[in-house]
This record gives structure tokens, sequence and C-alpha cells, in this order.
């Protein structure tokens, strides 16, 4: 069937001689046919090996075009898969003929392609038009890490790893569809609680618009069967748009006796490629804020920021911490994750930090209006906060302490065109932190 027939074939290449005399002695000394000894001397046996990515895109348009699940493939089907990948483009008026040559090379009844000799197809193209196969994977994943996980082990701890998968969900957000060819796999941390990755993955050709991600936590031991400790679902439309998603997705524990009041949530990143990525509309600048009260026995805080579009918490970001001081100075710069709409308020919390292993004690908060910051120009001063924590230290004033926090907000459709800067950008510098 010609040398495209050959792709995929495993064995070796003998000289033309030798194989001229093994073709007529014939296996096990017996004569072979006509056509046999044609076909040996014609053609050439060679491996071909598909890389993982390779693999992952063969089957996943494989399985796009099996529309009656035969694990067979037409040739009216790949015609249009061909097309799908831009091969005709590249082909112009020879390609209805190549199509029909490329199906009869590498189908051994000219009837359907299996899927093995679609691969020896698929190789043979991608050696040949590298920019067309393999495709790029739609989501770029990165598995970063856990915090409060329920322990499994007689030790207190655990040693978890993570799992993502494609899927898809029902109007109630039930999985009625697991695509399993889509799933990866993180590394194991040993004897933690707290698990950091760091890991990249794709969705493996598995997603399509529409479908939602599952996070799943297991506990592995040696020898046994890995125990499913908590799962999280997180829905595409909180990551199929401009800027993706990047934030912390709560997971719900499976264990019926897991322990009472823990709040388990993974870190990820998720971006689907190709999204048109704008500037953010909302830009918020956290400056400084002044005459906070002492939560620790120095006279001192350790205060940091969290800000957040209010009822948004995918939206959440927090600054530095700036140890030892009353009147920190941050000027970080943050634009709410692509998930600002109108009307929606900003609310802001400055918390002392009191180490990993305690809860960050309220300092004050306060909420700026929509009116506020998505006028013409946005808004830059200062806020007074509520909620002010008493202090370990007396305040100096009888009616207590009266925190401030500089904020500077505003629309980027809202500004002048002639603006140099955001608001108060030629205002005047906030005065530098206290040293830790």
């Amino acid at each position: 069937r010609g040398p495209m027939a050959a792709v995929g074939r495993t064995g070796a290449t003998a000289p033309r001689g030798d194989r001229t005399a093994a073709c007529l002695a014939g296996s096990g000394g017996k004569n072979m046919t006509c056509a046999q000894r044609i076909e040996a001397l014609t053609t050439t046996k060679a491996q071909a090996t598909l890389t993982e990515v390779q693999n992952w895109d063969a089957e996943s348009l494989f399985r796009k075009y099996d529309t009656d699940r035969t694990q067979l493939l037409t040739r009216g089907a790949l015609t249009e898969m061909l097309k799908e990948i831009g091969l005709d483009k590249q082909l112009g008026d020879s390609f209805p003929a190549s199509s029909r040559l490329a199906f009869d090379a590498h189908s051994a009844d000219h009837h359907f392609l299996a899927l093995a000799e679609f691969k020896q197809l698929y190789y043979h193209i991608s050696g040949r038009y590298p920019a067309l196969l393999p495709r790029e994977s739609p989501l770029e994943i990165t598995i970063m890490g856990a915090r409060d996980l329920p322990p499994s082990d007689a030790n207190g701890k655990a040693d978890p790893f993570c799992a993502v998968m494609c899927c898809r969900t029902d109007a109630t957000g039930k999985i009625v569809l697991e695509k399993k060819w889509s799933k990866s796999t993180t590394k194991v941390c040993e004897k933690t609680l707290h698990p950091w990755w760091g890991e990249d993955f794709t969705d493996r050709y598995g997603y399509d618009e529409g479908d939602s991600l599952v996070f799943s936590i297991y506990d592995w031991d040696k020898g046994d069967k890995a125990e499913l400790m908590c799962k999280g679902v997180l829905s595409s439309a909180d990551f199929h748009r401009p800027g993706g998603f990047l934030a912390s997705v709560p997971l719900q524990m499976v264990a019926s006796d897991a322990p009472r009041g823990l709040k388990p949530t993974l870190k990820v990143r998720v971006s689907v490629k190709g999204l048109p990525s704008p500037p953010p509309r909302l830009q918020v600048t956290i400056h400084s804020s002044t005459g906070l009260p002492p939560a620790d026995t120095n006279g001192k805080s350790d205060p940091f920021c969290i800000f957040q579009i209010a009822g948004k918490p995918f939206s959440k970001s927090s600054t530095k911490i700036i140890t030892k001081t009353l009147e920190p100075v941050w000027n970080e710069k943050f634009d709410g994750k692509y998930r600002y709409e109108d009307g929606d308020d900003l609310t802001f919390e400055v918390r002392d930090y009191d180490g990993k292993a305690s809860k960050s004690e309220l300092l004050g908060r306060c909420v700026l209006q929509c009116h506020d910051f998505s006028k013409m120009g946005g808004f830059h001063g200062d806020v007074p906060l509520i909620d002010v924590a008493r202090g370990l230290v007396p305040s100096p004033d009888a009616k207590g302490y009266k925190p401030t926090l500089k904020i500077t907000a505003f629309l980027t459709d809202k500004m002048p065109s002639s603006a140099c800067g955001p608001p108060g950008a030629a205002a005047d510098q906030a005065p530098a932190a206290d040293s830790p």
C-alpha cells in the first residue's frame, strides 16, 4: 500500500539483497505468494512512537469524531477531522484526493479506520506539518497548595496528593459525566495538612466550553488504595473568562468522622488559552493606614490589608505584612481579578498577623461604595475604618482609636484620556514604613 502505510509498523530494515533472499525463501521455509513478495520488497518497516502530548491529542480527535462510539472512524469523519486541524488549507486543491489516499493507505479494510491506524496517520501528519499537530491544549491549570486538610493518619497528619479532571455538571452543579481521560495527578506531599505542590497541568484535550473542573485530594497509603479526603468543583463560569481564575476553591470533606470546624481550601490557577485579555477595568491601590490600634504586647501591630469586591470571595487579594508598626505603607495595586461589575462595592479589612498557627485579628474595616469610585476621575483619599479593635494599649484619646486607610480606586473607562496617571498620582507621597 505504499510508504504511507508503513508508519507505525515495528521491525528492522534489512539490506535489499538480504530482503530479496528472505522474500524468495518465505517465512519458515515456505514460498511467499506474488503479492506478499511485492509488498515485502516495496514497503519499509519502521517503528514510530508518539509523544505523550501527541497521544492525548490523537485520542481526543478520535473520540470527537467517533460519534457512534464504535471505536472506528469513517472516511467522511476523517475528512472533517483533517479540515478541523487545517490540512485543507495547507494542501489546497489536492486535499480531497490526499484525504482519500491517506484513508486508504492506513485502513486495513478500506472502510473504517481503527484507533491504532489513525495514530499511524497522526504521526505521519504531525511529522510533515508540525504547525498543525499536536494542537494547543485549551486549559492551563496550576495546582498550588491546600490548607486545613482533615487528618487521615494515626500521627494526625496525611500524605495528600491532588487530582484534577474535566467533568460535565447539571444545572444544580451535580456531576453527570466524568472525563477520566483528562485526569492529572500531583506528587505526594508526606506528613502534612498544608501541602504545597506548585505543579502545572493541561486538560489533556478533554475540556469543552461549559465543562467544570473537579479537584479531588487523596491520602496516599503505601500498599493500600488511596483514600478520598476532600473534593471541590470549579464551574466553567468562574474560569472561562478573560483573566481566568486565581483563588482558593472551597473543598468539601468526604469522611463522616472528619473534625468539625475545618474549612479546607485549594489554591489553583486556571486560564483558557486564546481568550482575549484586555486590561482589568477596575484598578485599586492600597497606599497606607494611619492611627491603627496596637494588637501586640510591644505596643505595635503587624498589619496587612485584605481587599475584595463585596460578595465575590474569588476576587480577594491581600497586601504584604508590615511588621511592628501602627503606620503601615503598602502602595500595592490590585484589579479585582476581572470580577468587577457595575454596582459592586469594595471592602477592605486591616488585620494583625499573628503567625501561621493563629488567626489574624481585625484592626478595622471599611466599605467603598460604588458611587464613590465609579464616577469620572475615580476616588483617591482617606477612608475611616469602623469596627476598630480596642487595642492592648489604651488610646491617648478618650474616644478611642480612629484609624484611616488611604485608597485609590477607579474604572479605566472613567478616566479622562488626557490623564497621565491614576487619581492622586501627583498627591503628596506617603511616609516610609516603620522598620521591623
